[in-house]
């Protein structure tokens, strides 16, 4: 099910996180710093409420308000990005096709990426290197397609076996902005 959210960034940056709009609306509008639930640590984040996005219920993290004082790392990033304000887009900014996919309680990212790149084990790996953090940490499984169509993958063999019995259609694509 799709939720809208917004996105959480770690302090110090490296990762994203969503927390659910909802959420973060019960926080009052000038607290910006939270501490969003990551396994069974609370982290520190930034949350950018410029812009909600629509994103699959099991990407969301649990979050509570916090302050400079419990995380002083993120005050000079809390004072260039003031709430209300558009936050600075890093040179990897761009959308991404994927689609969040849970199978047999093994939660994974289904990334549309070019042929080439799947088929290229090195710039496979670096790229799911790089997905992975922005997914909040969830396993990330590459897919090219021929020209007819036919999905190729690259990831974890045990993923990839799950996802051998799922049609491409029904999977829930979506653009997904990246930082």
């Amino acid at each position: 099910m799709a939720i809208w959210a917004y996105e959480c960034r770690s302090c110090p940056p490296g990762s994203t996180w969503w927390v659910a709009r909802t959420r973060t609306n019960e926080v009052a509008p000038t607290t910006n710093v939270l501490r969003v639930k990551v396994g069974k640590e609370w982290r520190c984040a930034i949350v950018d409420r410029t812009q909600a996005v629509e994103i699959e219920e099991q990407l969301l993290r649990e979050a509570i308000p916090s302050d400079l004082v419990d995380c002083p790392d993120c005050a000079p990033r809390s004072a260039a990005e003031p709430v209300g304000e558009p936050a600075p887009q890093s040179s990897a900014g761009n959308s991404l096709q994927a689609a969040a996919v849970s199978i047999a309680g093994r939660r994974m990212m289904v990334a549309l990426v070019p042929l080439g790149v799947v088929q290229s084990p090195g710039e496979a790996e670096m790229l799911m290197a790089d997905l992975r953090p922005r997914f909040g940490g969830i396993d990330v499984v590459l897919m090219g397609q021929d020209d007819d169509g036919t999905p190729h993958y690259h990831g974890d063999a045990d993923l990839l076996s799950l996802l051998a019995e799922v049609p491409i259609e029904q999977m829930p694509w979506k653009a997904y902005h990246l930082r």
